[in-house]
């Protein structure tokens, strides 16, 4: 098939139009990102351009340029000559039994697949940028949960200090309270260190501050749209496309081509002592027909053909774990919705008891410490409430970056 210029031009505007796609998704996309792994990904993308444009025309042939001079001394005689050659030669192929096309459809794909490799990349950047600001939250959440019931902690150490001096509790249960105050300060300890990791890893991949940021709220991903345009399927659905072209630039390989071959130089000689020198320009022109016979062709064909189904095949499996992916976290996020439902309800269990500890206290038969213990302890259940919420949208922005490279900013 020849390569004629309407198909070039139609093939360069679709370039064209994906390549400021992806330039233009890519700048908001790495908004977040800090400026070396910015780079970094803008040099991969200049890498997969240069890759194209190299696919797209390594079937256009080099003109090769010659000149040389030479010097000779005949055996017969004491006679010498001079020689000297400048030359210009193609050999162009003007088909190859489609082979030109598929070529150029087999860059396109392979553009396509690299493109979607990228939107990955950034993806992945983006969803550890945003689950580590999440942790931070979270871990705040836990360390101030953890802070409450140290507090109850000292509160029961008080109390039951002042039993086993008055005799009216043993040892065992004033050691016990001790150590339940002992770990939960070691809970207590992790929750500071892991505030700290999470900060870090902020820090790794973004400038922005955990502390002042705001992060925006993750919604669900509809099932369809997520075993439509999830990535991983995105990716094998382009290598499936970029495979197949293969195939068909492999089978070209072995079909009959038509090359266009020509020169042009000049030639210069001059015989010295001799008559019959001459100079000037010449040029030729021809045609060639070439039909490759490889013994191995048929295997290297069926080679190519079986990589691509393969990708078929593995493209229908990846659906298959992706739906049961998809259920998984559904799952997993009304598990976490339960515990706030059930927490809940302990609310108002407490707001219950709190108001009647209340009425103890003002009438002498409860003391302020057991009122401070329910206080403390409904917060650190508020506290649970709010962790779990951190969850949701943890699971939540794990299915959006699966299908998409950035979150849209409050």
């Amino acid at each position: 098939m020849y390569y004629n210029r309407g198909m070039k031009h139609h093939s360069l505007h679709l370039l064209i139009l994906t390549f400021c796609s992806i330039v233009a998704s890519g700048v908001d996309n790495t908004a977040l990102l800090s400026s070396e792994k910015q780079s970094i990904l803008q040099n991969q993308q200049e890498m997969y351009d240069a890759e194209h444009e190299k696919l797209r025309t390594n079937w256009i042939a080099p003109i090769h340029l010659n000149a040389t001079y030479e010097y000779d001394k005949s055996a017969l005689g004491d006679n010498h000559s001079d020689m000297k050659r400048a030359s210009a030669s193609v050999s162009q192929d003007i088909f190859r039994s489609g082979g030109i096309t598929y070529q150029i459809n087999y860059a396109d794909a392979k553009m396509q697949t690299n493109s979607v490799t990228m939107q990955m990349q950034i993806a992945s950047l983006n969803q550890q940028l945003f689950t580590a600001l999440l942790n931070v939250q979270k871990s705040l959440l836990q360390r101030d949960q953890s802070q409450l019931r140290l507090d109850n902690q000292e509160i029961a150490i008080f109390i039951k200090r002042h039993l086993y001096d008055a005799g009216k509790a043993d040892i065992t249960e004033l050691n016990n309270a001790l150590m339940l105050k002992s770990n939960e300060l070691k809970t207590y300890a992790a929750a500071k260190y892991a505030i700290a990791q999470q900060r870090f890893e902020v820090t790794k991949i973004s400038n922005i501050n955990p502390e002042t940021f705001s992060i925006p709220r993750f919604e669900l991903i509809q099932k369809d749209d997520f075993l439509q345009n999830q990535f991983d399927l995105q990716y094998a659905r382009a290598q499936s496309d970029t495979l197949q072209k293969l195939y068909d630039v492999t089978r070209t390989n072995y079909l009959p081509s038509l090359a266009l071959n020509g020169n042009i130089g000049y030639q210069s000689y001059d015989p010295k002592e001799l008559s019959g020198s001459y100079s000037g320009n010449y040029y030729g022109a021809g045609v060639s027909l070439n039909l490759p016979l490889v013994y191995n062709a048929s295997s290297t064909i069926q080679e190519a053909k079986a990589s691509y189904l393969q990708e078929v095949a593995t493209s229908a499996d990846k659906r298959r774990e992706l739906e049961a992916t998809y259920t998984q976290t559904i799952e997993k996020i009304e598990s976490y919705r339960e515990y706030i439902a059930i927490t809940t309800n302990n609310l108002a269990l407490y707001d219950d008891l709190i108001q009647a500890t209340q009425a103890g206290v003002n009438s002498g038969t409860k003391t302020g410490y057991d009122l401070q213990t329910l206080k403390n302890s409904k917060k650190i259940e508020e506290l649970e409430i709010k962790i779990n919420e951190i969850n949701i949208q943890i699971e939540l922005a794990k299915l959006h970056f699966s299908l998409k490279p950035s979150k849209e900013l409050l």
